[in-house]
């Protein structure tokens, strides 16, 4: 799709009022070319300058006001289609499924969003000039329709030569420019490793070498990708050029001899082919402004299509980027039941890495469960399955005996709180009004944080803390939601011994009291008597322990 295509379908504004203007613009300017080719190529027989002279002031004026309203306008139209796709698409996005975005590449979202964009916005400034100087190239040529017939015809199959040769050579620099854009986008994706695996990479030299050589491999690529596209762009600009040269050339020297013609006319006719110099050039070098803007679109909408594949096209969550009224319909419940359900990871090529299930379990409102086992032997899974992050590729999840439908997820989903352990923290207490600020401040000194950050200005003056601390907030933004489950993973992991001792035996008891029920990935053997039961996960499979008491 190309950008006028873009207007077409993403526009509910009248926009044609814009190009009108910007026709308006080069119809204007062209005006001015044949009142001085007019005047100049005969001053003697058109006498008197003055009515030339307001003319050309009358021209002028209208020239800036019209471009002045087109080039305004036309931004302006712009980026408010930029927002609106921007925000249809990050909506999109946010309905989609976490087994979708633990896959997509984070770098090739952020591109698209950002310099793709980016790309589109550009293209809108020079479209009024593109409107003008095509304009100004059809006036040229009517103009030399009318000087004579044989320089007209003469013209018009030279520019029709060289338009050919030019479309066939854009092939070659479309192909290049798709493949800078998906190397820059693989270079984003490194640069994205470098800052997020930055503790890591700091401890380990030869980690950090290897992936700095891979990032500096890639711009290599880029650099030579671009200087091939760059290098084939100003071999299009020299060949315009060269080719206008020898039109001018060809109307002085060679077209009075095979046609002849008066003195005037060829002086008219060579003004006329130099004044197409200018729209010809502003047309050609503007040609990559748009080449890319047109890759961008399709590459924005290509993103769109992924997500709408994926489930993220608008359901009945999804309202085209408006907020969202959600009515959680499930505010108490009795038990959640998983029915023979399983869950499969698979590799680029479809090949399942890892299963879990099928898993039977019964969970009763209020219960306490601990699970148990070792990376990688499904915790996590379970955790996702269970929360409705997940779909289950085969069994139900029942609540209260009845089977939860896709329609009803985000409804069930409503009931948990949970805390990953590679949870995101954010610095404001989003979807929660009129916090009890009161509340807030004893937990955070409940939580000894008191002295680490405080909420002011409607978010935490501080996020970035210890590890353990960083759990703690989270805890405490999760109380605050004061969801029916909360779902713990490792969540007293990197704490000291004795807040760890005071999560167990009086957070969730507290909670225990208040009637929640917690699920909580746990190592700590030691306080297993807490919980009601312990099931242990390994190699996808659960059975359940005996708790000591």
């Amino acid at each position: 799709m190309n950008l006028f295509g873009f207007y077409k379908k993403e526009s509910s504004r009248p926009w044609k009022g814009i190009l009108f203007m910007a026709f308006l613009a080069g119809l204007s300017n062209s005006t001015i070319l044949f009142i001085m080719i007019t005047y100049i190529g005969n001053p003697v027989k058109h006498g008197n300058p003055t009515k030339f002279f307001i003319l050309y002031i009358i021209a002028t004026l209208l020239f800036v006001f019209s471009k002045k309203y087109a080039l305004t306008n036309v931004i302006s139209f712009t980026e408010n289609l930029i927002k609106k796709i921007r925000v249809r698409v990050v909506n999109k996005i946010r309905h989609s499924e976490l087994s979708f975005m633990e896959t997509i590449d984070e770098a090739y979202i952020y591109g698209r969003i950002t310099q793709d964009t980016n790309f589109i916005s550009q293209a809108a400034i020079v479209i009024v000039t593109v409107c003008q100087s095509g304009l100004a190239v059809i006036f040229c040529l009517m103009f030399l329709a009318y000087l004579s017939v044989f320089s007209f015809l003469f013209t018009v199959g030279a520019l029709g030569a060289a338009t050919v040769i030019f479309l066939v050579y854009r092939k070659t620099i479309k192909k290049l420019m798709n493949e800078s854009a998906r190397v820059e986008s693989k270079l984003l994706g490194y640069l994205t490793q470098i800052a997020k695996g930055f503790k890591e990479i700091k401890l380990n030299m030869r980690k950090n070498d290897d992936l700095f050589n891979h990032f500096k491999d890639v711009a290599d690529s880029t650099e030579n990708l671009k200087v091939k596209t760059g290098i084939n762009f100003s071999n299009d600009l020299i060949y315009s050029q060269t080719f206008v040269m020898a039109l001018i050339a060809a109307a002085a020297f060679i077209l009075p001899k095979i046609a002849p013609t008066s003195d005037e006319v060829t002086v008219m006719t060579v003004m006329v082919i130099i004044f197409l110099i200018g729209p010809l050039d502003m047309l050609l070098t503007n040609i990559p402004i748009f080449t890319r803007a047109n890759l961008a679109i399709d590459s924005f909408y290509k993103l769109e299509d992924t997500l709408d594949k994926e489930g993220g096209n608008g359901d009945s969550n999804c309202n085209g980027g408006e907020d969202d009224d959600h009515e959680n319909i499930v505010d108490t419940y009795k038990n959640i039941g998983l029915d023979n359900v399983s869950f499969n990871y698979k590799d680029n090529d479809k090949k399942t890495v890892f299963t879990l299930g099928p898993i039977n379990l019964n969970i009763k409102n209020g219960e306490h469960i601990f699970i148990v086992g070792g990376n990688g032997s499904g915790k996590s899974t379970l955790a996702k399955l269970l929360t409705g992050l997940y779909y289950p590729e085969s069994g139900n999840i029942l609540l209260d005996g009845e089977i939860v439908s896709k329609p009803n997820y985000q409804d069930y989903r409503e009931l948990f709180s949970i805390i990953f352990t590679d949870f995101h923290l954010f610095d404001k207490l989003y979807g929660l009004e009129n916090v009890d600020k009161e509340k807030l401040n004893s937990l955070l000194k409940l939580m000894e944080l008191d002295k680490k950050t405080k909420y002011k200005d409607e978010r935490f003056t501080n996020t970035n803390l210890s590890t353990g601390q960083r759990k703690r907030l989270a805890m405490i933004v999760s109380f605050l939601e004061d969801k029916q489950i909360y779902v713990f993973d490792e969540v007293a992991a990197d704490q000291d011994p004795h807040f760890r001792k005071y999560f167990y035996e009086v957070l969730l008891r507290d909670l225990k009291a208040d009637g929640k029920t917690v699920i909580a990935a746990t190592h700590d053997d030691k306080y297993f008597h807490v919980a009601d039961r312990v099931l242990k996960m390994d190699y996808g499979k659960m059975e359940e322990l005996p708790i000591e008491s």
